[in-house]
């Protein structure tokens, strides 16, 4: 029959001895008489507590939801362990080989091979001699085996409490490897056995499956018949369009491709269309930028081009492509983007506009006629200087004498000494690249950073550095400026 909801057989119930009735029915003299008892009887140490709980492992295998709750689990597994320890602890010998039973005779197996379901007695006197029934010990290992798989399945009938924790389930899969290997030591053929009980419970998660789909029909439908797909047309090969059109035009599969296409017959000259060159020209590109560099526009320095970084950028690729000024051989370090950028905007104004003087030009005029009111008014003033002594304050500047005298004895550690006086390393990579010798790369780095400063005592800085330094033996001969 189909158990579409998984119902238990609650009906099949498993009595054995209590505790009080077995000690009444000793009182009473009524003990039941066993055939060979004292033949057969085992050596295993069998007591009422061992019984109890073997026989009341049934009641769990009858109805197995009941593991579910904290309080039954931990009852059967305590019993489950408790069994399977004496199981383990006393092994069966294998009587398929013995001698003393003749090989059954082709009736007699088929009369054998009849299955035979008994139901076992559960008299405490008896459970030696099942112990050592290794069908009766087939029995029970199975029944382990079936109620782990349930309790592990997934049934579409169980609650939610029905859940097992991972302490529970790592639990079952130790048991049920100790069970396997119970039973493929159980002889006759231990290991044929377990591997078919292995396979039956292998083919009834199949089909345990099947009713959580709510049992699906095995009968496949035929699929419908589909209708006939009328053949495209064979496509024609490029070759062969290109051959018909005598290489004059291309079909390449849509109208747009194939315009795309056939807009010019040579890629390389359609490269070169004037449509395809998107570079500005220099003049368009910069012409904001010199209207702004004219001090007549009174633009404020933060809201001029060349002080934007997206100009900058874009500048500097247009320069590297089209103008002559980028890329020019300068002695002086490398200047800030924004003042290099200023200083080539200068040079594009002349040559676009030579008559207009651009902001440099005009600045450079009117402090050119400042001075030359300042020294009208100050003649008399420079005449009376000119004709007093020299001042008794020593020169701060070196002299080139001197400059050149320090660099000859720096040889190799003039690069130690331009980091003493913070100049950037990439000024002294440059004046190393750009010098033939250390010494003409120390007078270059010397004299470039003696410029930028004129007004610093450019003497006691240096001794100070190479006194840091221990190089004061250079400082011998150049203490005169």
């Amino acid at each position: 029959a189909l158990n579409l909801a998984s119902q238990f057989n609650l009906e099949n119930v498993t009595l054995f001895t209590k505790k009080e009735e077995s000690e009444k029915k000793e009182d009473s003299g009524d003990v039941m008489e066993i055939d060979g008892a004292s033949d057969q009887s085992s050596s295993l140490p069998i007591d009422y507590h061992l019984y109890s709980k073997f026989w009341a492992l049934q009641d769990y295998f009858r109805r197995p939801t009941q593991c579910y709750d904290k309080a039954a689990w931990d009852v059967f597994s305590k019993y489950a362990k408790d069994v399977l320890a004496i199981f383990s602890s006393y092994k069966l010998d294998d009587t398929s080989s013995s001698s003393k039973k003749a090989a059954p005779t082709q009736q007699q197996s088929h009369q054998q091979a009849q299955n035979f379901f008994a139901k076992y007695l559960t008299s405490e006197k008896l459970l030696n001699l099942q112990l050592n029934d290794s069908n009766f010990r087939r029995y029970v290992l199975v029944q382990f085996l079936i109620i782990f798989q349930y309790l592990k399945a997934t049934v579409k009938f169980k609650t939610q409490i029905h859940t097992l924790t991972e302490e529970q389930t790592e639990w079952l899969k130790e048991s049920q490897q100790e069970v396997s290997k119970l039973l493929c030591e159980t002889p006759p053929h231990g290991e044929q056995f377990c591997n078919s009980v292995k396979h039956i419970l292998e083919r009834e998660e199949h089909w345990n499956s099947w009713k959580n789909e709510s049992c699906p029909s095995f009968i496949k439908e035929k699929p419908k018949e589909q209708t006939k797909v009328k053949p495209r047309p064979k496509r024609k090969r490029i070759g062969d369009e290109l051959m018909a059109s005598g290489g004059k035009s291309l079909k390449l599969g849509h109208p747009e491709l194939t315009r795309l296409w056939n807009l010019n017959p040579d890629n390389m000259e359609a490269c070169k269309d004037e449509s395809r060159v998107f570079l500005p020209k220099l003049d368009d590109f910069f012409a904001n930028a010199i209207d702004q560099a004219d001090p007549e526009a009174m633009v404020e320095e933060q809201y001029k081009d060349i002080n934007h970084q997206n100009f900058q950028w874009k500048a500097y690729r247009l320069l590297a492509r089209s103008s002559p000024h980028f890329f020019v051989h300068a002695v002086t370090p490398g200047l800030p983007i924004n003042a290099h950028l200023k200083d080539i905007v200068d040079k594009m104004a002349k040559e676009l506009n030579p008559n207009q003087q651009t902001e440099e030009v005009k600045s450079e005029v009117a402090v050119a006629e400042e001075d030359d009111e300042i020294k009208e008014n100050n003649e008399e003033e420079e005449e009376l200087k000119n004709g007093e002594q020299e001042t008794t304050s020593p020169k701060l500047q070196f002299n080139a004498e001197a400059m050149q005298s320090i660099a000859e004895k720096l040889g190799d550690s003039w690069m130690k000494l331009g980091e003493k006086l913070d100049l950037p390393a990439d000024d002294l990579a440059y004046y190393k690249d750009s010098s033939d010798s250390s010494t003409a790369a120390a007078l270059s780095m010397l004299t470039v950073w003696q410029e930028l400063d004129p007004d610093r005592d450019t003497i006691s800085i240096v001794r100070d550095a190479l006194k840091e330094l221990g190089l004061t033996s250079v400082l011998e001969s150049s203490d005169s400026p």
